[in-house]
């Protein structure tokens, strides 16, 4: 069956659950902050992690509005603290995550949330890069994957950034328009000083 075959068979039915997680980003002095909110029938929990411009964990907290059982409120919201001096970028952050954050101490779904949280960092920070360029940059699609697929960060993460797809023409032409973006920015703040 295709997409609208299979969710056609819920059109007539009671949904049994529902869950939405949310992930936010904002700009703020000195870096940045991120907010993600998991709402279900159990659930209403939001996480806040604040970064330097490094991308560093630098504070966490968590609020639990509705949680299952009083126990959930005990001990997993101090542990999220224990995030503080992660940087998002690491190879391996997540596998260290559930070292500072073993699953006996933790909650499933605040682990879901920080998860989903660094991915939100990941992409949102996208478009922080983007900004840094001042309307300056005009790459194509295809230029900004091979770009992106060149950074140790996003290589070989799926199908699409796959080292077996490196266009190194497209990929040269894409870090040269890079560099031109980078004089005109810094010529533009040049003048703005003025």
């Amino acid at each position: 069956m295709d997409f609208q075959e299979l969710t056609s068979l819920a059109k007539h039915r009671k949904q049994t659950f529902g869950r939405i997680v949310k992930c936010e980003m904002y700009r703020v002095d000195g870096g940045f902050l991120a907010i993600t909110r998991m709402h279900d029938d159990f659930h209403d929990i939001a996480l806040a992690l604040l970064l330097d411009e490094s991308y560093e964990v630098k504070d966490a907290a968590v609020s639990m509005e509705r949680i299952p059982f009083p126990q959930c409120e005990e001990k997993p919201p101090e542990t999220v603290k224990r995030l503080v001096g992660l940087r998002v970028y690491e190879r391996g952050v997540l596998k260290k995550v559930r070292q500072l954050i073993p699953r006996v101490e933790g909650c499933t779904h605040l682990f879901e949330m920080i998860e989903s949280t660094f991915r939100a960092v990941f992409s949102g920070s996208y478009n922080v890069i983007g900004a840094s360029f001042e309307g300056a940059l005009d790459l194509t699609l295809e230029e900004e994957r091979q770009l992106w697929m060149s950074t140790p960060i996003l290589a070989d993460t799926c199908y699409s950034f796959s080292r077996d797809q490196v266009n190194e023409e497209v990929l040269r032409q894409a870090r040269e328009k890079v560099e031109r973006a980078k004089e005109v920015a810094k010529k533009i703040r040049v003048l703005r000083e003025e």
